[in-house]
Order: C-alpha cells, then structure tokens, then sequence
C-alpha cells in the first residue's frame, strides 16, 4: 500500500476527530487489517485511470492476496484501534461506534472493509492514481510486514514534527 492511500484511509477513518494518540503498533495493525481493502479501493478506482497495462491492474490482484494472508491476524489489535479512533469523534459519532461495536466481528470485518474502500475512492484527487500505480510497483517487492513497518515509520516522521500525522492520527509518545 503507498503511503498516500495510508493517509487516505486514516483520514477517512478520523475524519471530523480530534488527533487520537495510536501507538505504532496501532498503526501497523490497521494497516496490516486495511491493506486489502485499500488495495481493492484502488483496484477499482483507479483502474480507469491507469489502464489494462498499469502494476496496479496486472499485479494489483496479487498484491490483494499477499496482503489478505495476515489480515485476519491484524484483525483484534485493529478494531481496538478503529474503535480507539471512532470515540475520539463528535458525541454522535461516539453513539454510533457503541452501536457498531456491538455487531459480531462477522459483521464488523465486512463494513470496515467496505468503508475503506469507498472512501479511498471518495478521497482520491486526478493524478493520484498514478502516483499510486509507480509506488504500488516499488513497494511489490517487499515483504507485506515491511511494507506495514515502513508505513508506521512514516506516520512517525510525519508525527515528530507535526500536532498530528496522516489522516489526523497522533502517535503516542
């Protein structure tokens, strides 16, 4: 996953919240659970975009599957983590994540998922897809849980001299 559809997803998770303070463990857990969906998001999104012969339409696929095989490990830190982010919102956002915690993780999972997705679309802006498509193509080579490592790592640099990083996420110190 690139960074920027990292900072994408973070934004359309902590949208209208004050900075919520994640660990990198935090991070690295909702990217690890998020991975497949922001791939899928892009996948379907950018596609248009990039044409038949992009990474992201010839490898995209398989990319999804690299990252899929530890999704459901991520999964318990990360929904700590979602719901973490969801009751930093406004009171109404707070009444609406009680509802949603109380759906069983086979529910859960599925509307996350699709959540992210959709807002990878909603929040991407011409001209990303591409920029997407060329890092998508450099970070291929590494290993999934690099790729996590090196997107915590970044929140971090992006945190040190910053209120917040990405999306509105804050790290604790």
């Amino acid at each position: 996953m690139t960074a920027a559809s990292f900072a994408l997803t973070g934004q359309a998770v902590a949208q209208a919240a004050a900075p919520t303070c994640l660990s990198p463990g935090d991070v690295r857990a909702l990217t690890t659970f998020a991975m497949p969906s922001v791939l899928n998001g892009l996948i379907a999104n950018c596609g248009p975009q990039v044409g038949p012969r992009s990474f992201l339409m010839t490898q995209g696929n398989g990319l999804v599957a690299a990252y899929s095989a530890r999704k459901q490990a991520a999964w318990p830190a990360a929904r700590k983590a979602f719901f973490r982010l969801a009751e930093s919102g406004k009171p109404s956002d707070k009444e609406t994540a009680d509802a949603v915690a109380k759906l069983p993780d086979a529910a859960l999972q599925p509307f996350v998922e699709g959540m992210i997705g959709t807002m990878i679309g909603s929040k991407l802006k011409p001209g990303q897809c591409v920029i997407a498509d060329k890092l998508l193509r450099l970070l291929a080579p590494l290993p999934p849980e690099n790729t996590t490592e090196l997107i915590s790592t970044i929140f971090e640099l992006a945190d040190a001299d910053k209120k917040a990083g990405p999306g509105g996420l804050k790290l604790c110190k």
